[in-house]
């Protein structure tokens, strides 16, 4: 390829990349916004104010955690990119959809009474908001791969952002029935891509325990 379309190539990528972090920047900016302020004329007051509005500072974190966690991927992706092409783009748009309505939906989490009924589809509906996520991160990978558009990426660091996104789809995923039941499916959101990340890690002690013991026989 002539230097000048590897030049050219570069600077789309880049573009794109830039262009990504400025909206998850704003993303997260916005989740900041509708945070409640604690009033109170005494620190009794200030701390009950505070207590009352828990659960808008607890969704918050987890939801700025969620967003950072994706940036986190999709730059670790990124950084390996040489090129783009026209389904890249349409994926990492996919992508910074899920990412911008973020904010909508860790309002939604908190806004309102909740029935059971009402508590399932506004968590369900965040839940399938990560899933959507998750799968265009996993998604992208496997076009970058299949299409060289990323053709530095190790292996071993392929496997283990596929099995990152995987676990996160199957967390979030399997969270959304359980909701209807539950009100702790939120559970599986941690447990699951906690267990599906460790998994890989004890196969390959097993094997390295394995392959000692051969070459001590």
């Amino acid at each position: 390829m002539p230097d000048d379309d590897v030049e050219s190539d570069a600077r789309a990528a880049e573009r794109l990349t830039f262009f990504s972090d400025a909206v998850v920047a704003i993303a997260m900016t916005l989740l900041a916004i509708d945070l409640p302020v604690p009033e109170g004329g005494s620190v009794t007051a200030f701390w009950a104010s505070v207590r009352h509005d828990d659960g808008h500072y607890l969704a918050f974190c987890v939801s700025f955690v969620v967003i950072a966690a994706a940036w986190s991927d999709h730059h670790k992706m990124f950084r390996f990119v040489k090129r783009t092409d026209a389904r890249l783009r349409l994926l990492n748009f996919c992508w910074l959809f899920a990412i911008v309505l973020n904010p909508f939906a860790t309002k939604l989490l908190t806004v309102g009474a909740q029935t059971t009924a009402t508590h399932a589809l506004r968590f369900g509906f965040y839940a399938l908001l990560q899933v959507l996520e998750s799968g265009m991160l996993f998604a992208m990978l496997r076009h970058m791969i299949t299409r060289e558009l990323a053709p530095g990426i190790p292996d071993r660091e392929a496997r283990a952002m596929s099995g990152q996104s995987l676990g996160l789809m199957i967390g979030f995923g399997l969270s959304i029935p359980v909701f209807f039941a539950t009100t702790y499916g939120w559970v599986l959101w941690f447990a699951v891509p906690l267990l599906v990340n460790r998994l890989p890690q004890r196969r390959r002690r097993i094997r390295e325990a394995a392959g000692s013991r051969d070459d001590a026989s």
